[in-house]
């Protein structure tokens, strides 16, 4: 872990842009140079007025204000009553606030550099002709201080329309592995392994069995936690306190729904039902969009991981690493890609309690929302009646999974070896 900096103190509870944060690092070079603790408002001005093309920089040039001029005119040695660079960021912040900005920017320090607390840059600044006003103002309209409010330009152009887009949370500190987790992933390798050497030809049934279980497992494990990082970006941050995003099995809301009734329709019939395991506080999403993305991550994960077992299987097949020995490694790999495939094609399927449904949920009328929410609890068995009744609907749905698997790379006769190895439980 870096060591703390008075930067890192001094913000500790506000956001920074890039370009803020790196001419508060430039200030801090200055200060250290003087053998002084922190930076003050005059070394933050230096570094501001020297950053070529932030929005400070192009903020001052059309208001007629030359910052090379300033520059000049600051004392080299940075004298001046001393302002703590913690109250500088806290006006800075205050202006941001003000301005509707979710970031303190370098625009954001240059305005509080013309508080009056910060007298030494205050005064450098207005004698060169600028003001609180007239920077707030061109900043959220592009207007030159001597132009009529009636030429105000559309908002889309104004100067500051990036800094009031929200940023996205930083996934720093809150993303984790759990044990539990590492522990099925040791279990796909260790039970790859026996399959890739086979000392027991007699136990390539149980070894693939495991395999595929707890390859499995892994994926329901991703599948949920793409679900609890696309909704903490999207504004719920209550999945972190959860442990959502920690790949941990054992903290979803519904354990029997999102790993024991999957694995035990994988058994009855190699049929790779989905289930719901992470509760979202969709109230805290920041739009519908965020609302359908979250649901659309799922299956992202299911295809990544999908995409991970064919990427293995290919790359191995062409290096010609396939032999009589670990072929049945390879069709128990074949298989996990099937089971993928399969399980987001039903993942897609639009209706509740399903991803699919969950896409297209946030764009329909709030009656067929709580309509769907009634009837949610029995989506998935009856998704499991009809694959499992209906031959017809489950004969399209695996075709459409081999279908898949084979683009993705997968030979069928080592499809077809791994699903006549799997263990069945009739």
């Amino acid at each position: 872990m870096m060591p703390e900096t008075a930067i890192d103190r001094a913000a500790a509870d506000i956001p920074l842009t890039r370009s803020a944060r790196d001419a508060l690092e430039r200030a801090a070079a200055d200060a250290a140079r003087r053998a002084e603790p922190e930076a003050s408002p005059v070394d933050v001005l230096r570094a501001v007025l020297g950053t070529r093309g932030s929005l400070a920089d192009q903020a001052m040039r059309e208001l007629a204000v030359d910052p090379a001029a300033v520059l000049a005119a600051i004392p080299p040695d940075g004298a001046g009553p001393q302002l703590p660079l913690r109250q500088l960021l806290v006006n800075a912040n205050r202006e941001a606030q003000v301005l509707g900005h979710y970031q303190v920017d370098s625009i954001h320090l240059l305005l509080a550099l013309l508080y009056s607390d910060a007298r030494p840059t205050s005064a450098l600044l207005q004698q060169a002709g600028l003001t609180l006003y007239d920077l707030r103002r061109h900043v959220q309209t592009g207007v030159r201080p001597d132009a009529p409010l009636d030429r105000r330009p559309a908002v889309s152009r104004a100067p500051d329309r990036a800094l009031r887009r929200r940023p996205l949370p930083s996934l720093r500190g809150v993303l984790g592995v759990s044990p539990l987790f590492l522990g099925i992933v040791a279990l796909v390798v260790v039970s790859g392994a026996v399959l890739w050497i086979n000392p027991v030809p007699q136990g390539v049934g149980i070894a693939t069995l495991v395999f595929v279980m707890a390859a499995w497992v892994a994926s329901v494990c991703v599948h949920e936690f793409f679900h609890a990082v696309v909704a903490y970006l999207g504004g719920d941050r209550t999945v972190a306190g959860s442990g959502y995003l920690r790949l941990d099995p054992l903290r979803y809301t519904h354990i029997l729904m999102s790993i024991v009734f999957p694995v035990v329709f994988l058994l009855l019939g190699g049929i790779a039902l989905p289930g719901g395991a992470v509760y979202i506080d969709r109230g805290l999403l920041r739009s519908r969009w965020w609302d359908s993305a979250v649901s659309l991550a799922g299956p992202v994960g299911t295809l990544v991981c999908g995409l991970i077992g064919a990427g293995v299987f290919f790359v191995l097949v062409h290096l010609q690493l396939a032999t009589a020995t670990n072929i049945g490694f390879f069709a128990a790999l074949a298989f996990f890609v099937f089971v993928q495939m399969f399980s987001l094609i039903i993942n897609l399927v639009p209706i509740p309690p399903l991803d699919g449904f969950g896409i297209i949920r946030p764009w329909l009328p709030y009656s067929v929302q709580a309509a769907a929410n009634r009837i949610a609890s029995v989506g998935i068995v009856l998704i499991f009646v009809a694959i499992w009744y209906i031959p017809p609907a489950g004969a399209a749905i695996n075709q459409a999974a081999q279908t898949l698997a084979a683009i993705a790379g997968i030979d069928p006769y080592a499809l077809a070896l791994g699903a006549l190895n799997m263990p069945r439980f009739r």
